[in-house]
C-alpha cells in the first residue's frame, strides 16, 4: 500500500484515533512539530494500532501489528534523514560520513591499499606493475611515480600522498616511493593508538616529540661525502644506489660504468652550474644494453637531406627560418604574356638563392642546419657547393644543438657573422639497428648523448627512468654533499634512538613517540620481504646489530645466510638531505590526514562511458 491510502484513511478517521488514544506520551508525540502531516498521520496510526492489538490479541497482534508497519517507520526515518541535517544543505548524491573516528580511519585504510600495491615495487628486488591506462596504453614499471599518474585515484585523501611523491620527484627525482611508504606507515601506527582510545592531538603531540629528533639523528649518521666530483669510482659509489631500484638484470653494473664515465666527462669546471639537461638519452630498438653507448655531442635520429653525408673539422651555421627565398603572406596573380616570361619567372628567385649559397660558402660554412623547410632550389645549389644540410623538426632539438656549439640561431636567411659559427669536430651518418642516425661530435664537453639499446620498448623506458635517477643522484649531491648508510640501516639508527627517547618520557607521549619510532621499521621489513627472507628475523637481527653498535648493518638483498651486510664496505648511500625532505613531507601528511574530521563527497560528475563503434559498422554509407 502506498501512504496516499493511509493519508486518507488517517483523514477521515484522525477524531476517532485521537479519541482513543489517551496516553500523555502519545498525546505529546501526536502534537509535536513534524514536518510533514503525512508522516505524523502515519505515526498516529501505528501506534494506535499497536496498542489496540496488544489489548485484544495480546502479544500475537503485536507482531502482527510490527511486521506491518514496520516498513512506514523505515520510511519514516528515510524521511527525516533526507529533510533534515547536513543533507538538507547540500545537493542530491552527496555522501557525509560525521564520525570523527571513522573519517580518520577510512582514510588510513585508503591509503594503505594504495601502498600494499607499491611495497612490492620497492627496494633492488621489486616487482614490475602492468598497467593499462584509460587510452589503452600499456605500461610496465617499478616506478612508483609512474605507477601513480597512471591509475586513475578518485580518493581525496591518497590524493595528498601522490602529491607527496610528485613534490619528491620534482625536487629531487628520487626518494618517491619512499616517502609513500613512510607516510602511510606512521599513520598505520596512529590508527593502532586510535584504536586504543587516544586522542589525536595526543597522537600528532607524541609524534612531534620523535620528529624534532630526527634531524639530530641524521646529522650524527653522516658518513660519507664525495670528495672529488671528476673522480668516475666516488661518482659510481653515489648512484649504485639510486639505480639499484630497477630491474635491469645482469647489465646493472655496465650501466652505472657508462652512466659514471658520462657523468665526471661532462662535470663542468664550476660543479654548481652542473644541468641534467646536459646529458641526452636516445633509445633505439634492437642488440643489448650491453650494446649502449656514450657520444660526446648529439644523435639526431634522421639523416641529412642532400647528397652529402659526412663532414669533418667542419664549420655549422644554425637557422631558426626555411632555407628557402621570401614570399609574401598574401597571395598574389602574374599575368605572363609570352613564353620567354615564363621561362624568365624563376630565373631572378634562382639567381638570388645562388648568391646567397655562395656568399655562405666564401663564410666557409660546411653544414647548415634548419629549423624549417629547404626547398628543392636551395637544396640543389648546397649540393653544388659541397654543403650539408640537416633539416630539424624539433625547436627544443634547435636550442641544444645551439647549446652544444654555443652560437645562436639566425632568424633571417642570410650570411651568418664569425660569432654566429659553431664548430664541430665531426659530423656523420650512421646506421644503427637498420635506422639511419646523424651523430654530431663536439670540440666542447657542454653536452653529451648515452645511446641506448634494447629490445623492447618497455626496457628502454625503464633504463631511461633509470638513468634519470643517476643523474639526479648526483645533482642532489651537488646541493647537500652529505651521505647517511642506505639499505634500511638509517631507518634502524632513527628507530633505535627515538625509542630511546620514548623510554625516558613517563606521559601518555610515551606511547605515541614509539609508535612514530615502529613507523620507520616497515623500509628494512619491505626490503627483506622483497628479497626473500623473512622479515621479522631481519629486523630482530638488525636491531641486535645496531644495539651492539655495528651503524653499517643493512639489508642483504642477495639472499646469504647472514642476512645482513655492510652498508660501508658495498657502497649503499643515501643522500641525507634528501631523505630527510622525505620524512619532513611524510609528517606534515600525518598532520593534515589526521585532522580530517569529516569526509564530504560530492555526486561524481558526467555521464556514462560512450558507446564504442560497432567494428561492422561502414562509415561510407
Amino acid at each position: 500500500m502506498k501512504i496516499s491510502f493511509y493519508y486518507y484513511f488517517c483523514s477521515n478517521n484522525i477524531n476517532k484515533i485521537n479519541d482513543k488514544i489517551n496516553d500523555e506520551k502519545i498525546n505529546m508525540l501526536n502534537k509535536s512539530y513534524l514536518v510533514d502531516k503525512q508522516i505524523n498521520f502515519i505515526l498516529c496510526i501505528t501506534v494506535y494500532s499497536l496498542k489496540n492489538n496488544f489489548t485484544e490479541n495480546g502479544k500475537h497482534g503485536l507482531v502482527h501489528s510490527v511486521l506491518l508497519f514496520t516498513p512506514f517507520l523505515c520510511s519514516l526515518c528515510s524521511s527525516f534523514a533526507n529533510k533534515l541535517g547536513v543533507n538538507a544543505l547540500l545537493k542530491d548524491g552527496y555522501r557525509v560520513v560525521k564520525n570523527n573516528e571513522d573519517a580518520i580511519l577510512k582514510n588510513i585504510e585508503a591509503c594503505k591499499e594504495i601502498s600494499s600495491i607499491l611495497q612490492t615495487s620497492f627496494g633492488p628486488k621489486c616487482m614490475n606493475k602492468l598497467i593499462v591506462n584509460h587510452i589503452n596504453k600499456k605500461i610496465v614499471s617499478s616506478d612508483c611515480i609512474t605507477i601513480l599518474n597512471d591509475l586513475e585515484i578518485n580518493h581525496p585523501v591518497v590524493n595528498i600522498l601522490k602529491k607527496l611523491s610528485e613534490t619528491m620527484n620534482y625536487e629531487y627525482g628520487d626518494n618517491t616511493n619512499y616517502v609513500f611508504t613512510i607516510a602511510t606507515e606512521m599513520l598505520e601506527k596512529a590508527s593502532y593508538l586510535i584504536h586504543d582510545g587516544f586522542n589525536v592531538n595526543d597522537i600528532i603531540n607524541g609524534f612531534k616529540l620523535g620528529y624534532n629528533e630526527i634531524d639530530k639523528i641524521l646529522t650524527e649518521s653522516t658518513s660519507f661525502k664525495i670528495e672529488n666530483f671528476y673522480d668516475e669510482k666516488e661518482i659510481f659509489k653515489i648512484i649504485k644506489s639510486p639505480m639499484g631500484t630497477k630491474k635491469l638484470s645482469n647489465n646493472y653494473d655496465f650501466l652505472i660504468s657508462l652512466l659514471a664515465k658520462c657523468l665526471s666527462t661532462l662535470m663542468p669546471e664550476k660543479i654548481e652550474t652542473f644541468d641534467v639537461d646536459n646529458i641526452r638519452i636516445t633509445k633505439l630498438n634492437g642488440g643489448n644494453l650491453i650494446d649502449s653507448q656514450f657520444l660526446m655531442g648529439m644523435v639526431i635520429s634522421k639523416e641529412p637531406n642532400g647528397i652529402v653525408k659526412k663532414k669533418e673539422n667542419a664549420q655549422v651555421m644554425i637557422l631558426n627560418c626555411g632555407l628557402e627565398a621570401a614570399t609574401t603572406e598574401t597571395k598574389g596573380t602574374v599575368l605572363l604574356r609570352n613564353a620567354n616570361e615564363l621561362l624568365n619567372f624563376t630565373k631572378t628567385e634562382e639567381d638570388q638563392m645562388k648568391k646567397i649559397i655562395e656568399n655562405i660558402k666564401n663564410a666557409g660554412i660546411d653544414v647548415i642546419i634548419v629549423n624549417g623547410a629547404i626547398s628543392d632550389i636551395a637544396q640543389h645549389f648546397c649540393d653544388a657547393n659541397n654543403i650539408m644540410t640537416l633539416k630539424i623538426t624539433s625547436k627544443f632539438e634547435t636550442i641544444r644543438i645551439c647549446k652544444l656549439l654555443n652560437v645562436h640561431s639566425l632568424v633571417k636567411l642570410r650570411t651568418p657573422e664569425p660569432e654566429e659559427i659553431g664548430k664541430v669536430s665531426s659530423i656523420y651518418v650512421t646506421e644503427i639497428a637498420s635506422k639511419k642516425v646523424t651523430i654530431i661530435n663536439s670540440k666542447n664537453k657542454k653536452l653529451g648523448t648515452i645511446l641506448l639499446r634494447g629490445a623492447t620498448n618497455n626496457l628502454l623506458d625503464e633504463t631511461e627512468r633509470c638513468i634519470h635517477d643517476g643523474i639526479n643522484a648526483i645533482k642532489n649531491a651537488i646541493k647537500s654533499n652529505s651521505f647517511v648508510y642506505g639499505g634500511g640501516c638509517t631507518e634502524i639508527q632513527l628507530y633505535y634512538k627515538i625509542k630511546q627517547l620514548s623510554q625516558e618520557l613517563t606521559g601518555i607521549e610515551n606511547y605515541s613517540v614509539k609508535m612514530f619510532a615502529e613507523s620507520f621499521l616497515s623500509i628494512p621489513r619491505i626490503l627483506a620481504t622483497n628479497s626473500g627472507y623473512n622479515n621479522t628475523d631481519v629486523v630482530n637481527r638488525l636491531i641486535s646489530e645496531h644495539t651492539k653498535g655495528n651503524i653499517e648493518a643493512c639489508v642483504d638483498i642477495n639472499r646469504n645466510e647472514e642476512f645482513i651486510i655492510s652498508a660501508k664496505k658495498n657502497n649503499i648511500y643515501d643522500n641525507l638531505k634528501c631523505k630527510k625532505y622525505a620524512i619532513d613531507l611524510a609528517f606534515e601528511a600525518l598532520q593534515t590526514i589526521l585532522k580530517i574530521d569529516q569526509i564530504i563527497l560530492a555526486k561524481p560528475a558526467g555521464g556514462p562511458k560512450p558507446r564504442d563503434k560497432n567494428p561492422d559498422f561502414d562509415e561510407d554509407f
